[in-house]
């Protein structure tokens, strides 16, 4: 990914006892297996849901269009559960990831609900892509193999639309949706 380009997803936030309960997990592995990278800072913690777009300038016209294409979406909130620690195949250097069994199902479901209504205002593929819901918790070149782990759990009652720019180490929250199915 070029650096400055600016990212567009929406994305679930953990409440911040289960961001400090994720970076514990990871504190956990990372004095076990002696790793040396530094954790995602809690604010930073995500589960990408459904990309936006990535573009060269801020693209605020493509948040209200996002935004409004989502703001019928009904949904329940919903449990959800990381119990799983591992290495992601991709990046350099590769994330260190939380991510989970059945208790990601309605991760899942939500993704499909908002892509429903991003396809609708022609602001997703026609063909939806299969995802696999995680958190990364930091970038390691240490291969660290998968571990289950006391599960990271917390209510979802929101998810959130975010804008990030490539290489700042930052992101912002432009926009949050209630779950009030």
């Amino acid at each position: 990914m070029v650096r400055g380009k600016h990212v567009v997803y929406f994305a679930l936030q953990p409440p911040p006892e289960a961001a400090a309960e994720a970076l514990a997990r990871w504190e956990s592995v990372r004095a076990r297996r002696r790793l040396s990278a530094k954790p995602v800072p809690a604010a930073r913690l995500h589960v990408s849901l459904n990309p936006i777009g990535e573009f060269k300038r801020p693209p605020t016209p493509v948040f209200e269009k996002a935004l409004e294409a989502v703001a019928a979406v009904e949904a329940r909130p919903f449990a959800v559960a990381f119990n799983r620690l591992v290495t992601w195949p991709s990046g350099d250097p590769p994330p260190l990831v939380l991510s989970g069994d059945e208790g990601v199902i309605g991760v899942n479901a939500l993704y499909s609900t908002i892509q429903r209504a991003l396809r609708r205002r022609d602001m997703a593929p026609r063909r939806e892509v299969e995802i696999v819901p995680h958190m990364t918790l930091a970038y390691d070149r240490a291969e660290v193999p998968e571990t289950i782990v006391e599960p990271v759990t917390w209510t979802v009652t929101d998810f959130v639309l975010i804008h990030a720019v490539h290489g700042e180490g930052r992101y912002d929250v432009v926009g949050r949706i209630p779950l009030n199915g």
